[in-house]
């Protein structure tokens, strides 16, 4: 008998692929594209971010990046993602306590406009 609890051996990634394919299936993430900014493969196309200029996929990370350099945050700030394709600067002792102070905040995502590789991933969705 097996010392671990059912529902920790439950836990974690089943097989190979993304976190997200167990869910949805593999057949849904076949949206296929490497990152603009590192040319490196996009594993998880969901956790992708539109770059405003092309509307083309790249990794969050390298989102941030860029938006970090852009806004260039101090030493008592931090850039953070709101949500909805925005970016902000916080002061980081305001974050750190669980609030949020924004000093700057930038779109980086037009709400508006719906890039290709994101409508093809919503009608592998449904």
């Amino acid at each position: 008998m097996n010392s671990t609890p059912r529902n920790r051996r439950r836990r974690g990634r089943r097989g190979s692929g993304s976190r997200w394919s167990a869910w949805l299936g593999e057949e849904a993430l076949r949206v296929t594209s490497s990152c603009e900014v590192c040319n490196e493969p996009i594993g998880d196309i969901i956790t992708a971010i539109a770059k405003p200029d092309s509307n083309l996929p790249i990794h969050f990370e390298c989102a941030l990046e860029i938006v970090s350099e852009e806004l260039n945050p101090g030493d008592d700030e931090k850039v953070i993602y709101l949500g909805k394709g925005n970016f902000a600067v916080v002061e980081l002792k305001a974050y750190q306590r669980k609030r949020l102070i924004v000093r700057r905040q930038v779109d980086w995502e037009d709400v508006e406009t719906r890039s290709d590789w994101r409508m093809k991933l919503r009608t592998n969705l449904q």
